[in-house]
């Protein structure tokens, strides 16, 4: 595996050199301290696997290196690491194309989670932002139905007793079809909704079950009884089984 690293800070390449051999002991990485040197050894290198993007980089910020990158290597997964938590970063960033938001305060357990879901072709929220992230979403009026494509109104919660754990009807709609084993693009065209909404419901499901992936969601699931006759999905033998 090789891996563009994009930071300007000397210390935290090399602490996080550490953690990507965690993640994968082969990988190799490339180091980059400024924009302008990303996209140089972006155009040089066309083995790329994936790319770690900071936001904060001297000269041009990684948010307008962004674009290029992306032109560059379509089909190469791209990840925010940054020091900001900011809701409206984070939706920048994924209308732009990255694949993942990583907070620089995350442990090192949480981020070698987030890059197997983002290597898993998902796209990684941080929990702790997705609520934030949701309500940037929200129109100011609820409308009806979902349309398609298109990210629906959060709907009330189903219900007010604690057995259902705080879910909306939506999230209890797609936490039925996780336990039937569908995927996020199966569940999206089963309710006519954009299948990026579907992966933020899901993480959104994981969270309120306190699970670290579908299949132990479905299984506290069915525990709480939420839903009859689970069938956790099955697991795909690379690492956690995440949304």
């Amino acid at each position: 595996m090789r891996i563009l690293l994009v930071d300007d800070h000397t210390l935290f390449r090399e602490a996080l050199l550490h953690v990507l051999k965690q993640f994968e002991s082969s990988a190799v990485v490339i180091e980059a301290a400024t924009a302008k040197e990303a996209i140089r050894l972006a155009a040089h290198y066309h083995d790329l696997d994936l790319i770690l993007l900071d936001l904060a980089l001297p000269g041009s910020s990684g948010l307008s290196a962004l674009p290029e990158l992306r032109e560059l290597r379509p089909t190469v997964p791209l990840v925010i690491l940054s020091a900001s938590e900011e809701p409206l970063s984070v939706r920048q960033a994924l209308r732009m194309g990255a694949m993942g938001y990583i907070p620089k305060s995350c442990s090192s357990h949480e981020m070698i989670s987030a890059l197997r879901l983002v290597m898993a072709g998902e796209i990684y929220v941080p929990p702790a932002l997705l609520s934030a992230l949701e309500a940037l979403e929200m129109p100011p009026a609820a409308s009806g139905t979902d349309s398609p494509g298109e990210t629906p109104a959060r709907p009330p919660p189903a219900h007010n007793d604690a057995g259902f754990e705080g879910l909306t009807p939506r999230q209890l709609e797609v936490l039925r079809l996780m336990a039937q084993g569908l995927s996020n693009k199966t569940i999206g065209k089963r309710l006519n909704v954009a299948e990026g909404t579907i992966k933020l419901h899901v993480t959104a499901v994981m969270r309120a079950l306190h699970a670290a992936n579908r299949t132990q969601a479905v299984i506290e699931a069915g525990r709480r009884g939420l839903i009859a006759g689970a069938k956790p999905p099955a697991d795909d033998g690379g690492g956690p089984s995440l949304p």
